[in-house]
């Protein structure tokens, strides 16, 4: 086997190519995305994406990065380059890289070819801003048992490296779904989805509406709220009981509340008197 081929300098081409994966623009124009961390990177091949060129840099690599290294050297298709520490750390996302670094090709899940469940639990973002945020949430989707996450409106593209880092790479084995909201709305309607949509403005608290079923429960950033177009069409609309001065919470905050009491109820049976 051929050594990796090593990049020393800062003006190669590959590298100025790496760097613009930090941004959306440079993401859609290579298809690609960039993934940090050992168990990010492990949680991609675990879910079956693909890795495009593995970047390594030997001398930062602790125990476990340096066996992922050496349990990917030799696999076929994927091109191995070497870097010393002064490049990895330009092209590094996170400070104090561990060394470790791939790139993929970019997230393409699409929901019609989802196969989901009878009775999915869905949940819906709409126009998330923060990457830590939308990370965390799919965190949260992850162990809640969601069947996918849909995210429309102005949000954070899902192949931001700090979506990929704040998920854990759990984004890998729940799918995650771009749309534009009126295309989202209709395959939801088509498939007999419920709409739950959560606001501040709703009667009807949470732990009081029935999840058991095909739902969707919808979620929008605390700033602003959900927009007219999901109140609209929602079904149903809940609320998040507030009795302090705070009149909103976190949206991933909102969303773990959420997910894990439609998760009671689908592990109880449904919503019974007394729950």
């Amino acid at each position: 086997m051929a050594d990796p081929l090593t990049i020393t300098s800062l003006q190669n081409p590959r590298i100025k190519d790496l760097v613009r994966l930090r941004d959306r623009s440079g993401r859609a124009r290579q298809d690609l995305m960039l993934i940090e961390e050992t168990r990010v990177i492990r949680r991609a091949l675990a879910a079956g994406h693909p890795l495009r060129t593995l970047f390594a840099c030997p001398p930062m690599l602790d125990t476990d990065a340096a066996a992922l290294h050496a349990d990917l050297s030799g696999s076929p298709g994927l091109e191995i380059i070497h870097l010393p520490p002064h490049v990895m750390e330009k092209v590094a996302y996170r400070h104090n890289p561990e060394g470790l670094l791939a790139t993929a090709p970019r997230l393409d899940y699409r929901l019609e070819d989802l196969d989901l469940p009878a009775a999915p639990l869905l949940l819906v973002l709409e126009s998330v801003e923060k990457p830590g945020n939308l990370g965390a949430i799919l965190r949260t989707a992850n162990g809640a048992g969601v069947d996918a996450v849909l995210v429309c409106g102005k949000s954070v593209d899902l192949c931001n490296p700090n979506v990929l880092r704040a998920s854990t790479g759990v984004v890998f084995e729940t799918p995650t779904v771009a749309m534009e909201t009126r295309d989202l709305l209709d395959v939801l309607q088509r498939r007999g989805v419920r709409i739950v949509a959560t606001t501040p403005d709703a009667d009807l608290p949470y732990t009081d509406l029935d999840l058991s079923g095909p739902v969707a429960i919808v979620a929008g950033a605390e700033h602003a709220g959900l927009s007219a177009e999901w109140l609209d069409a929602a079904d149903s609309r809940v609320a998040i009981p507030m009795h302090g001065a705070a009149d909103s919470l976190n949206l991933s905050v909102s969303a773990a509340l959420l997910v894990y009491e439609a998760e009671k109820q689908r592990r109880r049976g449904g919503l019974r008197s007394g729950d």
